[in-house]
């Protein structure tokens, strides 16, 4: 994908920001509200088998319901030039990887603090079935208020059944992040990411990994067969008990890791209170496979020797039945399938294994009628038997059923906005183009009609007009503020906006980015956006707090604030405010906004590129009352 390409009349590309075996991300703006994206796109390798799509749309459903602070949200998926790609939200920052090849191992109370992020993200995720497979620090961005964000949901499934060898290169990247269930091709559980995130955390602790190899399959086979070294041996500096932590989360057998991903965060949590604390976990150093265990610390008492001794019986129970199967008699007696469904993935995981049986996530689908996360149907349905051990796949609900783009093609503007309304959906860029449409009438529309999208998505319109409504638009980049404003004045535009890039070097007072681009087909009534390098000229001596409450209802949603002034005679509208908010009922939003003269100025806020409202506010020099 080329710099500069428009995705889907909605996204500009503008530069590469990283890239692994599987994709291409790049950051994008979109083309009406400005807002910074991430666009993550699958090389073509990967979007040649049928089969492989199928699966990426079905799990790409569910993680679009995925909303959660630790998570990089993913605002949509689609298709370009038959190549699939999501987009996402874009976060400033630098890898885990990163910052740890750049500083070595982390503090302790640091790493405890981004692993229990991570494990939040996985729990959210693990509680609707959705398996990461590819935890790494490469997956985890640290926001610059040192959050840690969890990426690449949806992805690593769908990757990892397309992977079928370790000599491929795709799998360099994360095969020493990988759980001796995926190394050896058996189906894996949410177990297979605590393996990963106990590997992370014992790189961020002693910064290196635990497996090393001169291939791939080296790197496999060491975490199908060797013990680690300890920690603690590599930095004597990590406490007791976070080394018994890394290590139970990295044990060979997924049922003697954590249970579940919040397990390991509470133990964390105890381990960051009473650093000196003893946590079950195996030894370093016995035979491959062996382990020998312990228990110590006041966090662990009967339950845990009681969950030790059960394990052994499953143990013993399982050489057991496998011993008669080789001997041609039957491993288990046919069991009673318990009922499943309107049990939350969590629930219905746990009922399952009461009676045996190991739960699958089938698909996903939307219900009116089952609560988002819950089990909708079962296969094998309550009451039929089967083998023990044997798996029950379900089918998880998505919550009611995402609306659907209506036809908009033939409306008149203020029909397809109606429409857009009725169907719970918002009106993102209008433009014109000379169409067979009758003038006045859509023409055309993205995304197309019978789009499944997410509830308050913004519907781009194209209407039908006269090549005598249309202009080509002017070529502005270059140009000195004022002769490019001259420009548009005398061409007819009145909705004028000038932002100014005050990081800008070199240009000063010309425009270095404008919207529309040069040579669109435009009407004189659109809004154009001029970007000026440099700071306004003269001098903003006054100046007035400015404050607002929104309820923003979209994840990512650009606020720009703007004053009314003129420049060289010509009418035009300010930044003085400019950022990207999270949904909420309730936002305060305030700042101080500068202007060149005193008294009242017309403020406008925008939400997402639409006016909200306009109001006057009181401008006074700086230090007056």
């Amino acid at each position: 994908m080329n710099i500069g390409t428009i995705l889907n009349h909605r996204y500009r590309i503008v530069e590469m920001i990283g890239e692994g075996g599987m994709a291409l991300v790049y950051r994008a703006v979109h083309l009406t509200t400005h807002r910074q994206v991430a666009v993550k796109v699958l090389r073509r390798e990967y979007s040649d088998n049928p089969e492989f799509l199928r699966r990426f749309e079905r799990e790409a459903r569910a993680v679009l319901h995925l909303s959660h602070d630790n998570i990089v949200r993913a605002y949509g998926v689609g298709q370009y030039e038959g190549v699939p790609y999501i987009v996402m939200e874009y976060v400033p920052g630098r890898t885990l990887k990163q910052i740890i090849q750049e500083n070595g191992p982390l503090p302790p109370r640091a790493a405890i603090r981004l692993t229990c992020q991570v494990l939040e993200a996985l729990s959210a995720a693990h509680a609707i079935g959705i398996i990461h497979r590819d935890v790494k620090p490469q997956n985890v961005i640290i926001t610059r208020d040192g959050r840690a964000k969890l990426t690449d949901f949806g992805i690593a499934r769908e990757a990892e059944a397309a992977t079928v060898t370790f000599a491929n290169d795709t799998v360099l990247g994360s095969v020493h992040y990988l759980s001796p269930e995926q190394a050896t091709g058996t189906p894996v559980t949410a177990a297979c990411d605590i393996y990963s995130t106990g590997v992370m955390l014992y790189e961020m602790l002693t910064g290196v990994v635990p497996f090393t190899g001169e291939t791939p399959v080296a790197i496999a086979l060491k975490h199908i067969n060797d013990a680690p070294a300890e920690p603690m041996q590599v930095n004597p500096r990590i406490p007791a008990g976070l080394n018994g932590i890394v290590l139970r989360a990295m044990r060979k057998e997924p049922a003697d890791r954590y249970p579940t991903a919040k397990a390991m965060r509470n133990d964390l949590l105890h381990a960051q209170r009473d650093p000196s604390g003893s946590f079950l976990h195996a030894q370093a150093g016995g035979a491959p496979g062996e382990q020998a265990a312990h228990v110590s610390g006041r966090w662990h008492g009967s339950f845990k020797i009681a969950l030790v001794v059960g394990v052994c019986i499953c143990a013993l129970l399982g050489t057991f039945f496998g011993m008669r199967s080789l001997r041609g008699e039957p491993a288990s007696a046919a069991l009673p399938v318990p009922a499943l469904s309107g049990r939350t993935v969590a629930e219905a995981t746990e009922r399952a294994a009461e009676y045996g049986f190991t739960l699958v996530v089938a698909d996903y689908l939307a219900s009116d009628d089952v609560p988002y996360g819950s089990v909708i149907s079962q296969s094998p349905t309550a009451g039929d038997t089967a083998r023990q051990g044997a798996q029950v796949s379900v089918v998880v609900s998505l919550g009611p059923e995402s609306p659907t783009v209506p036809p908009l093609i033939g409306e008149t503007y203020e029909d397809a906005r109606a429409l857009l309304a009725a169907a719970g959906l918002g009106e993102g860029s209008v433009s014109y183009r000379v169409s067979d449409v009758a003038i006045g009438y859509v023409c055309e529309q993205y995304p197309p009609a019978g789009t499944e999208v997410e509830a308050g998505t913004r519907v781009d319109i194209i209407i039908s007009a006269t090549s005598a409504l249309l202009t080509p638009m002017s070529a502005l980049t270059g140009l000195p503020l004022g002769d490019a404003l001259a420009l548009l004045d005398g061409e007819g535009f009145t909705n004028l906006i000038v932002r100014y890039d005050e990081t800008a070097e070199s240009g000063l007072g010309s425009v270095i980015a404008q919207s529309p681009a040069a040579l669109a087909s435009v009407q004189h009534d659109m809004t154009v956006l001029l970007t000026v390098a440099g700071p306004p000229e003269g001098e903003l001596p006054c100046s007035a707090d400015i404050a607002y409450n929104l309820a923003i209802e979209e994840n990512g949603s650009s606020v720009m604030v703007t004053i009314a002034e003129a420049v060289g005679g010509v009418p035009v509208e300010r930044v003085v405010f400019e950022t990207t908010l999270e949904s909420g009922a309730v936002i305060p939003v305030s700042f101080t906004a500068h202007a060149a003269t005193e008294g009242l100025h017309e403020i406008i806020l925008y939400v997402n590129g639409q006016e909200q409202r306009r109001q006057e506010a009181s401008f006074l020099p700086r230090g007056g009352a």
